[in-house]
C-alpha cells in the first residue's frame, strides 16, 4: 500500500488542506494519514491545545475513506520533527511504501530540518504547489540546489514524471495542484474579527470552534 505522510499544525484544517491531500491522494496513493505537530520550532502557536486541534482534523475527514489521522507527534511529546515521525511511521507500517507530503515552501527550507539528508534517504517524498508564481516545477535542475548538499551528486532528472531521482534512487516528485488561497492564519484573524469563514473550512469545524471559543 502507498501511504502519504501529510503533517502540519491544522491550526485548524481547512479546504486547502483537504483539497491538497485529495488530488495527491488520486494520483499517487492508496490513503492519507495526516499527523497534527505537537510543538514546532518555527512557527508561533496560538493557546489551542493539540487536542483541539486534532478534534477537528478528525471531524474534517471522517467521510473519505481514505483520510486517516494519528496523533503520534502529540502523544511523543516536544517539539515535532519530520525525521522522528518518519521512523516511527516505518515500523508501523512496515510493508507499506511511505511518501511524505510536502508544500513548496517547506521543501525551499528543507536543508534546515533536523536529519535533512536522512529523511530522503528513507522516504520519497511529494512536493506540492498551490501558487500560480513561477515555481520552477519544470525546471528541475533549478531544484536540485534546495536538497541537502550530499544529495546534490548523482540526481537524475525525469521530466516525464516532473521528478529527481537522488542517488540512493529515492524520489523527489513535484505536482502541481489546484490553486486555493486559504491560510489557518488568516481564518484565525476571521474569527477573532467577527468575519464569516463560510466555505474556507468544513462547517462542523466552524461550529465546533465557535463553540470552544478556540480563536
Amino acid at each position: 500500500m502507498k501511504i502519504g505522510i501529510f503533517g502540519g499544525t491544522f491550526n485548524p484544517v481547512h479546504f486547502g488542506h483537504l483539497r491538497a491531500a485529495e488530488e495527491v491522494s488520486q494520483t499517487f496513493l492508496d490513503k492519507v494519514v495526516f499527523i497534527p505537530t505537537n510543538i514546532t520550532s518555527n512557527k508561533k502557536m496560538t493557546g489551542i491545545v493539540p487536542e483541539h486541534r486534532m478534534k477537528m482534523l478528525n471531524m474534517a475527514i471522517k467521510n473519505n475513506k481514505k483520510f486517516e489521522s494519528s496523533d503520534i507527534e502529540i502523544r511523543r511529546g516536544g517539539f515535532s520533527y519530520s525525521y522522528d515521525t518518519v521512523v516511527q511511521l516505518q515500523k508501523i507500517y512496515p510493508s507499506d511504501e511511505l511518501y511524505f507530503i510536502a508544500g513548496m515552501d517547506a521543501y525551499l527550507d528543507v536543508k534546515s530540518w533536523k536529519n535533512a539528508e536522512e529523511i530522503f534517504d528513507k522516504i520519497n517524498f511529494l512536493v506540492v504547489n498551490r501558487s500560480n508564481k513561477k515555481s520552477g516545477l519544470k525546471n528541475l535542475i533549478k531544484l536540485i540546489q534546495f536538497l541537502p548538499d550530499k544529495l546534490k551528486e548523482g540526481v537524475k532528472l525525469d521530466y516525464g514524471e516532473n521528478r529527481l531521482i537522488l542517488g540512493n534512487n529515492r524520489f523527489v516528485y513535484f505536482l502541481k495542484i489546484t490553486r486555493m488561497d486559504i491560510s489557518s492564519t488568516e481564518i484565525r484573524k476571521n474569527f477573532k474579527n467577527n468575519v464569516s469563514n463560510l466555505f474556507l473550512l468544513p462547517n462542523e469545524v466552524i461550529n465546533y470552534i465557535i463553540k470552544n471559543k478556540l480563536y
